[in-house]
């Protein structure tokens, strides 16, 4: 009798733990593969617009009730593509993707247009997905963008002749070829303007620095302005000349808008700024709250924004 009662005891005790094993498996399956509404794929939160641009969309996503899933590539292109896929995973309704080149994610994309994702491009663009649907383009004009910045500096030279040096932001990022397109484009329209050298920035202040430092030591008096592809090479090139005792001789523009580039326009010595707004997170979830209801929406979004000079720096927000 007492055998039999403890065979019956481990009967019991290992039907509980096989309940326990298989629950405890399901349950983590169900949490590993819990659907979203909305993932995102950030390229970087670097700097203040890369980061003002992350809190503004999961803000604006979080406002509107959406589920949400999101990374951060850092940067990395393989990371990101990795990103993707894990993201993918959550079988999101809608992936929104920032991407950190405008090479390296064809295939991610592809998977995802082949599952029922809509894809959405965020601030910048991808090439070679022709064969992808994208659902819309939010960003910015950094066509223009570049253009205005050609135009800041026509305006500070006044007919003067003026030789340029161009600080390159990101490799291989859509925002810095369509910046550095426009700028060329519009600056040859100006017969008094050239642009005599060329450097690296990388959306760094402390690469920008140290290459434009370098520039300055090696080719003294041979430029009289600096055109920054975004204000962190701006603020770099900055921080080289106030190195170097130049800052009144030579005189910089960039792209974005922050508050470090308002307090050096402030300070003197940094001619303007051609603003590119971070805050797309609105126009993000709008359009997904849309399409979610079966409204008709706008395939590109595309916003421009202020150009400021210590004219009208009041004006300013800076981020």
């Amino acid at each position: 009798m007492k055998k039999k009662s403890i065979w019956i005891s481990a009967v019991i005790i290992i039907c509980l733990l096989f309940w326990l094993v298989v629950n405890c498996f399901d349950y983590g399956a169900e949490k590993r593969k819990k659907s979203v509404q909305v993932a995102v794929s950030f390229s970087d939160t670097k700097n203040a617009r890369t980061t003002a641009i992350w809190q503004d969309v999961l803000e604006n996503l979080e406002r509107q009730g959406f589920t949400v899933a999101w990374r951060d590539a850092d940067a990395d292109i393989d990371k990101q593509k990795h990103d993707i896929q894990e993201l993918l995973e959550y079988e999101p309704e809608y992936l929104a993707v920032m991407p950190v080149k405008t090479i390296g994610l064809e295939e991610s994309l592809r998977q995802a247009d082949q599952g029922k994702a809509k894809i959405i491009m965020l601030d910048r663009l991808a090439d070679n997905i022709e064969d992808v649907s994208i659902m819309a383009e939010i960003r910015t004009d950094a066509l223009w963008e570049g253009e205005a910045c050609a135009d800041l500096l026509a305006q500070f030279f006044d007919g003067r002749e003026g030789k340029i040096l161009e600080v390159r932001g990101e490799n291989g990022s859509s925002i810095n070829r369509m910046h550095n397109i426009g700028f060329r484009n519009r600056l040859s329209k100006y017969g008094n303007l050239e642009i005599t050298a060329s450097t690296e920035g990388n959306g760094d202040r402390g690469t920008a620095r140290n290459n434009v430092m370098s520039f300055l030591l090696n080719h003294p008096d041979s430029i009289d302005a600096i055109f920054a592809n975004t204000d962190e090479e701006g603020i770099g090139a900055v921080h080289a000349l106030e190195e170097l005792g130049l800052r009144e001789q030579i005189t910089v523009v960039s792209v974005n808008g922050i508050k470090d580039v308002k307090t050096a326009i402030q300070a003197g010595g940094y001619y303007g700024c051609v603003e590119a707004s971070p805050y797309l997170g609105r126009e993000l979830a709008e359009l997904i709250a849309k399409d979610m209801q079966g409204v008709q929406t706008q395939s590109s979004m595309v916003t421009r924004g202020n150009v400021f000079t210590v004219s009208n720096l009041d004006e300013m927000q800076g981020y």
